[in-house]
């Protein structure tokens, strides 16, 4: 019997980073995959002028129509969705065991809100910190702590 095969999904509202599996201490480092979303941002949204409509107590009058949602959230969730279903396809390929997700505390509440099978039935653990930017030797180690403190 082999032993599990844990991939570290370490993210936040924009990048993922995925490691199948850390290396031992001294070997080369991690086999990694990193996924980049569209990076929108607020402003990005707002360069575009509202829309307008006429208003119904004063005839002739108009005034701008805010938006109807989060533009900045629908990209997050759009990203998060693109990342499952990436992790998803391996993990009917069976090129993993086990998922463990490191990510903000906020993308975490996210990623639960839109997760779906088979990926909940493998997510080992979930911890609140964002790691995104340490170098990869940082990660790995950062990484092997948080493992060694379970």
């Amino acid at each position: 019997m082999h032993a599990d095969r844990v991939w570290y999904l370490v993210m936040n509202s924009n990048r993922a980073r995925i490691l199948r599996g850390l290396p031992q201490p001294h070997e080369a480092a991690a086999s990694e995959l990193s996924l980049q979303s569209r990076h929108h941002h607020l402003r990005d949204h707002l360069e575009d002028r509202p829309a307008r409509s006429f208003s119904s107590a004063s005839p002739g009058r108009r005034s701008g129509v805010e938006p109807g949602s989060d533009p900045v959230r629908e990209d997050t969730v759009r990203f998060l969705r693109d990342v499952q279903d990436f992790l998803t396809g391996e993990c009917k390929a069976q090129a993993f065991d086990r998922l463990v997700v490191v990510a903000p505390p906020e993308t975490i509440g996210l990623w639960r809100e839109v997760l779906v099978e088979p990926l909940r039935s493998v997510i080992q653990s979930e911890v609140a910190k964002n790691l995104v930017r340490q170098s990869a030797h940082e990660l790995v180690e950062t990484l092997r702590r948080l493992k060694d403190g379970d």
